[in-house]
């Protein structure tokens, strides 16, 4: 186990849940008085931009859940996202047409948001189901930088409001992760957490080395699955995609299986037990 008690895993999927408590969860609401009408909904639609706005393009890899007054989850997932633009109103109104659309079971309202009945002890469920590890950001948890991150992390805010009574059950056992002592906007939360998480993936990257190299995919794949029964996080790097070739061309199905250096004398020896010598750099 990593510090902190979360498995040794490369990050990858970042998650979002913030809890909206007087959030609308009726269309009936003025795109002109986001902060009113609609129930404090301006801070939902600051912490969706924050969650996926880069300066010329989308995060794909973060998907957001919106949980309405405890009775209503909207999830925006990046990969699928459409017609989401950085100011606040149109959030708003993708917001609004998603509350139009609202039924038991989950519907896609325009590409990539999805709404549905739910409240939070449902949206933990389906997070673990997923395998997610839910991690609650808040003034008293640990120093978020000096902890160590499971992959696919979703982590827990509040709006303008503390958490309930109720919340503060479910979210019990949860661990808890702070960004400082001061008091912010989960927007501001979400862009820190960004910065931190990109800060970590990009020192990652430039700390793995490789530790072998073989033909195809399925071969690779097979040794990953095996180093990471191990606790040894792997990467899988091809020159091109399985699909365009096949066959074993010059060199072209060629991977390579990255793990972090500290990881490599012990990957080379699980590698040789298991299959044969290792050929890395």
């Amino acid at each position: 186990m990593a510090r902190g008690g979360f498995p040794g895993k490369l990050l990858s999927m970042r998650r979002f849940v913030i809890l909206g408590h007087k959030a609308a969860v009726t269309p009936q609401f003025n795109l002109n008085d986001l902060p009113g009408s609609a129930g404090r909904m301006d801070l939902l639609c600051r912490a969706v931009g924050a969650a996926f706005f880069l300066s010329h393009e989308l995060r794909h890899d973060v998907e957001v859940t919106l949980l309405l007054q405890n009775k209503v989850q909207v999830r925006l997932l990046g990969e699928k996202l459409r017609h989401l633009n950085p100011d606040e109103r149109s959030t708003g109104a993708l917001l609004k047409h998603a509350l139009e659309k609202l039924s038991e079971e989950e519907v896609e309202s325009t590409p990539g948001i999805y709404i549905s009945q739910g409240n939070l002890s449902v949206t933990l469920d389906r997070l673990y189901q997923v395998g997610a590890h839910p991690i609650v950001l808040c003034e008293e948890g640990d120093l978020f930088d000096s902890a160590s991150l499971p992959e696919d992390p979703v982590f827990f805010l509040s709006d303008h409001l503390e958490f309930t009574a109720l919340e503060e059950e479910v979210l019990a056992d949860l661990p808890r992760l702070s960004l400082g002592e001061q008091s912010l906007h989960a927007s501001q939360c979400i862009t820190i957490v960004h910065y931190l998480l990109d800060r970590q993936r990009k020192q990652d990257q430039a700390d793995l080395v490789c530790c072998h190299k073989v033909w195809g995919e399925p071969k690779a794949m097979l040794i990953k699955g095996l180093l990471e029964d191990f606790g040894i996080p792997v990467n899988l790097l091809c020159h091109v995609p399985p699909s365009v070739y096949p066959m074993t061309v010059d060199g072209l199905a060629e991977v390579r299986l990255m793990v972090c250096s500290s990881d490599l004398p012990r990957a080379k020896e699980i590698i040789t037990e298991y299959f044969e010598e290792p050929t890395g750099e």
